[in-house]
C-alpha cells in the first residue's frame, strides 16, 4: 500500500510540474462525494455451517475522492484518482447457542473499497456547459469485515479480510460520464457517475453518482 502511495504521489507531482511546464497543458485537482450502488456486498451466502453468520452489508453506500488531471487542450485530458466507498449494516443478535449467550448490539459491519484509477477523458464543449466522458483502469484493495458464530465448539470469530491477512486485491476497467458547469474562471461544479466493471473476476462492482468540485490552475500568460 505504501508503494502505491508513492507512485500516486510522484504521478501527481509530475502531472503538476508538466502542467506548468507545457505551453498549452493545464492541471485541474477536483473532489467529489456521493453515492454508490456496490453490488458485491449482499452477495454472501450466509446460509452455511456456521450457528450464525453476519457478512452482507447494504448494498447502499457512500463514496468520495480526489482527481488530479492533466490536460493536454480543451478536449482531451488523462488522470489519476482515488476514491474510497463505505457499506455498512447495524448487527443486532442476542441468542444462547449450546449454554452460551451471545449478545451484539447496535455494531456496524463495514465493506471498504480503495479504488485507484488511471484514465483517458474526453470533452465535449456545450452552450453553458460541459460533457466529460472517461474510461481506464482500476486497481481495487477491499477491506471486508465479517462475524461467525461457531456452535460446537463454541465460539465467535470476529475479523476484517484485507490485502495485509487475505491477499485481496482486484483488477478491473471503469467508464463514466460527467456534466459540469463554470462557476467562475477556475471553479466547476459537476455530476458523474461512474461504473466500476472487475475482470479479475468477471463482476460489475459497483455504480457511483457524486456531485464534483473542479479547481483549474490555468497556465500564466
Amino acid at each position: 500500500m505504501k508503494c502505491l502511495f508513492k507512485l500516486l504521489a510522484f504521478c501527481v507531482y509530475f502531472i503538476s510540474f508538466s502542467s506548468f511546464s507545457q505551453e498549452r497543458g493545464s492541471f485541474s485537482l477536483e473532489a467529489n462525494y456521493g453515492l454508490q450502488t456496490n453490488f458485491f456486498v449482499n452477495s454472501y451466502n450466509e446460509d452455511n455451517p456456521f450457528a450464525a453468520s453476519f457478512l452482507n452489508k447494504n448494498m447502499l453506500g457512500t463514496i468520495g475522492g480526489l482527481n488530479v488531471r492533466y490536460h493536454f487542450n480543451r478536449k482531451s485530458a488523462i488522470f489519476l484518482a482515488f476514491d474510497k466507498s463505505e457499506n455498512t449494516k447495524e448487527v443486532n443478535f442476542n441468542e444462547i447457542i449450546t449454554g452460551v449467550e451471545y449478545f451484539i448490539n447496535d455494531f456496524h459491519l463495514r465493506h471498504i473499497n480503495h479504488f485507484f484509477q488511471l484514465g483517458y477523458e474526453h470533452s465535449v464543449q456545450a452552450k453553458k456547459s460541459k460533457w466529460n466522458f472517461s474510461g481506464g483502469l482500476v486497481y481495487l484493495r477491499p477491506f471486508q469485515q465479517e462475524i461467525d458464530i461457531t456452535a460446537l465448539p463454541p465460539g465467535i470469530v470476529i475479523e476484517e479480510r484485507n490485502f495485509k491477512s487475505y491477499g485481496l486485491e482486484e483488477g478491473g476497467v471503469f467508464i463514466g460520464i460527467q456534466h459540469s458547469w463554470p462557476i467562475d474562471n477556475h471553479f466547476e461544479l459537476g455530476i458523474r457517475t461512474k461504473v466500476f466493471y472487475l475482470i479479475s473476476v468477471n463482476t460489475l462492482e459497483a455504480i457511483t453518482l457524486t456531485p464534483t468540485l473542479t479547481y483549474t490552475f490555468h497556465k500564466k500568460k
